[in-house]
């Protein structure tokens, strides 16, 4: 179901006042904290996504260091918050491994985090299908993958059995649609993209629920700040099912004559799925 995300807010004056630092340090804003209107929309952004974050792990054990993935990392603006806010303000332990296939994108985010004295965030510049790491995963994330790399975030989690997937789409430009019954909306480029956004994660989400993950889908920033702000939260747990999510996964795959990527990656996973 799509809807706002709502709840109390976590991160206070006190603690935004206290990020200023970090942002500074990314150059999103200036020593006086003021930025431009684009860097100001993208720490809306991460820091909205931090909010989830948090929201997902406060109750958890503190004694254990906490091991994230962040796929699709790009800048890395999302995971240096996370990080700085768990080592500087919460004071617990976090690991952090940023995975992007953009090699010179890594190493500069590489020699930024020694620069800030960043020790437990590390980049590895490869496919996110061949990132693997001997560690129990806590949380896999991407904010804004691009493409077929949404799906490969959610397979990553699949895979490794990992408790929180949190992912929020960017561009779609692996899946079309080719609806029976709707071909008068598909004419119209706006609707078609919220469309094909819309079928794809649905398909997704199917396809999360059929490993046992409970889904919600809401938006997770206000759309003033970016239209693509719909998150896809997954999360490992028993819970009651209202659907076949076999057949409305067919059902709704067949009418739009489409399949995400994640559907191909799972297929080579476990054959005869």
């Amino acid at each position: 179901m799509l809807r706002e995300y709502n709840t109390k807010m976590l991160i206070d004056k006190n603690t935004r006042e206290e990020l200023n630092r970090l942002f500074y340090l990314l150059k999103l804003q200036d020593r006086f904290a003021n930025s431009s209107l684009d860097k100001q929309v993208k720490i809306e952004q991460i820091i909205a996504y931090l909010e989830i974050v948090h929201a997902e792990l406060r109750n958890t054990s503190r004694k254990r260091k906490l091991v994230f993935v962040d796929c699709g990392a790009g800048n890395c603006y999302l995971s240096f918050l996370i990080y700085y806010f768990y080592h500087k303000i919460e004071s617990r332990e976090l690991e952090i491994h940023c995975v992007d296939i953009n090699e010179k994108l890594m190493q500069a985010n590489q020699k930024l985090a020694q620069e800030m004295n960043f020790r437990d965030i590390y980049f590895h510049a490869m496919d996110i299908t061949e990132f693997s790491i001997a560690k129990k995963i806590d949380m896999v994330y991407s904010l804004h993958a691009c493409d077929t790399a949404t799906d490969k975030t959610m397979y990553l989690g699949i895979k490794n059995n990992v408790k929180i997937i949190l992912s929020v789409s960017c561009c779609q430009h692996s899946i079309s649609i080719q609806p029976q019954l709707l071909k008068s909306m598909v004419r119209y480029k706006s609707f078609r993209d919220k469309l094909l956004m819309f079928v794809a994660d649905s398909l997704r989400a199917l396809l999360l629920e059929r490993h046992n993950y409970k889904v919600d889908i809401f938006d997770f920033v206000s759309s003033r700040y970016t239209e693509k702000n719909t998150m896809v939260r997954a999360i490992k747990t028993e819970f009651r099912k209202q659907i076949d999510e076999r057949e409305e996964y067919r059902k709704l795959s067949r009418e739009f004559n489409t399949k995400p990527y994640l559907e191909k990656l799972l297929l080579e996973e476990e054959p005869g799925y």
